[in-house]
């Protein structure tokens, strides 16, 4: 039995011929969606995968991803998806690390693996009809098949590399009853109807998309599916296909908010309710958002680890600026001192900030073959380390009110959030990214380098963004260096690279970024 099969199956009985996936000028409805799922089971399982047998998945979005997905929890075999905005040494490794026994992909992915001993069944094969054709592989299975062995519960289902940032990509070992209980939890919170229309631009193979997509098709929603972060696409297709839920994260929101200026509010007049998520949104780039159109957005918070949801606002209170919600129904949260003792939080009154904890069903078993790391994260009694600062305000609400801890600046012994300075680069009207990170200082051991993006057709110099900052922040937060990027490196969902800009500049002092 595969949990979210079942929960996927119960949809298809109850309505069959409802639309299920849009995907450019493809309509599949849930019935359809559903025997290409079998079919793949049962093709799958002919060539010889068996329960706990890992597959790899490498897709941009497209439907033949979501078959795949689901065709191997049938099975009870283990999903690998496999971020395509790695580097090839890194793809390399998380199929390699993970063990996987044949890879799902599709034409422009096969170079990657042709010539290895990985067998794969590739889609869309284009120019090249010698490989395997994953189509023909799924039109020759029983659309009746029926596993004959019952997957154990709660064991590893979903195998999700993070990204690497820090080192070699992690893998992260998630259940059924894990992605199960986060699809329950975010949607008892946000409480969304049958009748709504998901736009999925967001990575399938990243947390926040799956989840996200996991809860559309097991809650009889309509999903259409954006192969990539396309601004005007993304627009496109929400007044085209009538689109009212759109999940983003902040970078897109912003060119999203852009755009809409120029084209007018009423493209997204359709919109019930934004989640945004991935990072942090800042209350600038909020208050853009609901001027340039009349809608709801709602900032949520998690990690992979967590598969991904701990905390969103709420549909019924609106969006909080700053804040990304509650916990969930199902999720505990706690946040811990330097000395590792609980802060308790006194009723009717802000906390302290420490580093935030989660506890629930939602939370990973363990990192795949790396059980010194899985001890560091996870405590002996289930709390999970994010590595993030956070406070409640009075009503229980979190907020992320220092990033990540490895992220805090030491300047001259006192520790500085880097997100209360780049909150407030964000407030200047030439800018549209910030990212804010401590570099090397001789005498102070740490100073603060500010790097910004601007708006399209804008420009401003440096000593203008020094003096905004001066009128804006204490001078000790003030930062001493200035760069001005055309675009920043990111990764699949959009978040910021900041390692990359920090080691970049980590000599900021000798090459001309001074602004004072």
């Amino acid at each position: 039995m595969s949990l979210l099969f079942d929960a996927l199956k119960e949809q298809v009985v109850s309505h069959p011929e409802k639309l299920c996936i849009i995907e450019g000028d493809a309509r599949w409805d849930y019935q359809t969606f559903f025997d290409r799922i079998c079919r793949l089971a049962h093709a799958l399982n002919e060539r010889g995968i068996q329960p706990d047998d890992r597959v790899a998945l490498m897709f941009m979005n497209q439907k033949e991803y979501l078959v795949g997905f689901f065709a191997i929890l049938r099975l009870g075999a283990v999903v690998v998806p496999v971020n395509i905005q790695l580097p090839s040494e890194d793809m390399a490794y998380v199929v390699q690390n993970s063990g996987a026994r044949m890879m799902l992909t599709t034409q422009k992915f096969a170079p990657h693996f042709e010539g290895k001993p990985l067998p794969f069944l590739v889609a869309n094969q284009g120019e090249n009809p010698s490989l395997p054709s994953l189509e023909a592989v799924i039109e020759s299975g029983e659309p009746s098949f029926e596993p004959l062995v019952a997957p154990a519960p709660n064991t590893m289902r979903v195998l999700m590399y993070t990204s690497g940032t820090t080192g070699k990509p992690k893998g992260v070992m998630l259940s059924e009853e894990n992605l199960l209980s986060n699809t329950e939890g975010f949607g008892d919170a946000l409480d969304f109807g049958a009748d709504e229309k998901v736009l999925m631009a967001l990575p399938l193979f990243h947390a926040y998309g799956l989840i996200v997509t996991l809860y559309a098709l097991t809650k009889g929603v309509t999903l259409a599916l954006v192969p990539n972060f396309n601004p005007r696409k993304i627009i496109s297709l929400v007044a085209e296909e009538q689109i009212t839920i759109l999940p983003l994260v902040p970078t897109i929101f912003s060119f999203v908010a852009e755009n809409l200026k120029k084209l007018g509010a009423n493209v997204f007049k359709s919109l019930k309710v934004c989640v945004s998520g991935g990072a942090s949104l800042p209350p600038s780039l909020l208050k853009s958002l609901e001027e340039a159109a009349d809608m709801t957005i709602l900032e949520g918070y998690g990690l992979t680890e967590t598969s991904p949801v701990i905390a969103v606002n709420r549909l019924s209170k609106g969006s909080i600026p700053g804040s990304v919600g509650l916990p969930l129904n199902n999720v505990q949260v706690r946040l811990v001192d330097d000395a590792g003792q609980v802060i308790q939080q006194e009723s009717g009154q802000n906390s302290p900030v420490g580093e935030i904890q989660a506890k629930g069903p939602n939370v990973m078993l363990g990192y795949f073959n790396l059980p010194e790391a899985t001890e560091e994260t996870l405590t002996k009694d289930g709390w999970l380390k994010t590595g993030d600062l956070g406070h409640f305000d009075a009503e229980g609400n979190l907020y992320i009110s220092g990033g990540r801890k490895k992220d805090l600046i030491i300047k001259a012994g006192e520790n500085i959030a880097p997100l209360r300075i780049e909150n407030t680069l964000y407030q200047h009207s030439a800018i549209q990214e910030a990212c804010v990170f401590g570099v090397p200082d001789s005498k102070l051991g740490e100073d603060i380098f500010a790097a910004v993006v601007l708006k399209e057709g804008q420009s401003v110099e440096l000593q203008v963004l020094k003096k905004f900052c001066r009128e804006q922040l204490t001078p000790f937060m003030c930062p001493t260096y200035f760069r001005i990027y055309d675009e920043f490196p990111k990764n699949a969902t959009g978040k910021i690279l900041k390692k990359e800009l920090k080691k970049e500049n980590e000599h900021a002092a000798t090459v001309g970024c001074n602004a004072s």
